[in-house]
């Protein structure tokens, strides 16, 4: 279940939903990358898009071994082959496992429900820098946006986001939709087109 954008009531959230949801977001734009647009500069400083796509695939490989998963060897192929065959191995290994452990990532004792949410934001974060590499958008749900905005809100210190290599937050309109003020929190320019 993702959670509604007005409502004040507690609910249940399903983490394994927002990093599915995520997921699809990010296969969407990685459909139909081209080899010429292996080469382009992204919003991530100092990474066009294959180096984007290698530390993204790196960081959920590195989660799913945190978590003790058997994760497939990348054989190649496309971009939204290799996004989606890690992503989709580690969200069902982690369904598995279940959320009420934690494992050992970056250096950190995580939960795993917060190491889940680390997924999220890295396909969500990475998803709308490829977006902008792209000149494409990002069709990410409110509700999921919101999700990993609010976690990393809860999680994520000064100093965390430094040593992850995202740059201090960035302001927003006071009217910014949920993935606007996402990217901003991680120090993009939520306007920025390339």
């Amino acid at each position: 279940m993702i959670p509604k954008a007005s409502s004040s009531a507690p609910q249940t959230v399903d983490e394994f939903a927002i990093a599915e949801q995520a997921l699809a977001s990010v296969q969407n734009i990685a459909g139909d990358v081209r080899g010429s647009d292996l080469v382009r500069p992204t919003p991530c400083r100092g990474f066009d898009v294959v180096a984007l796509v290698d530390h993204l695939v790196g960081t959920i490989t590195r989660l799913g071994a945190a978590a003790g998963l058997t994760l497939p060897e990348l054989l190649g192929g496309t971009i939204q082959q290799r996004i989606g065959q890690v992503a989709r191995a580690v969200i069902t290994g982690w369904r598995q496992r279940g959320l009420d452990g934690a494992v050992l990532f970056a250096g950190r004792t995580l939960t795993d429900r917060l190491a889940l949410g680390i997924l999220a934001l890295e396909l969500t974060v990475h998803g709308w820098d490829l977006s902008v590499a792209l000149g494409r958008h990002l069709a990410v749900p409110d509700g999921v946006a919101e999700f990993v905005l609010a976690k990393a809100q809860r999680t994520l210190t000064a100093r965390s986001l430094a040593i992850a290599g995202f740059d201090p937050p960035v302001p927003v309109r006071d009217d910014a939709v949920p993935l606007d003020r996402l990217v901003a929190f991680t120090g993009r320019d939520p306007y920025l087109r390339l």
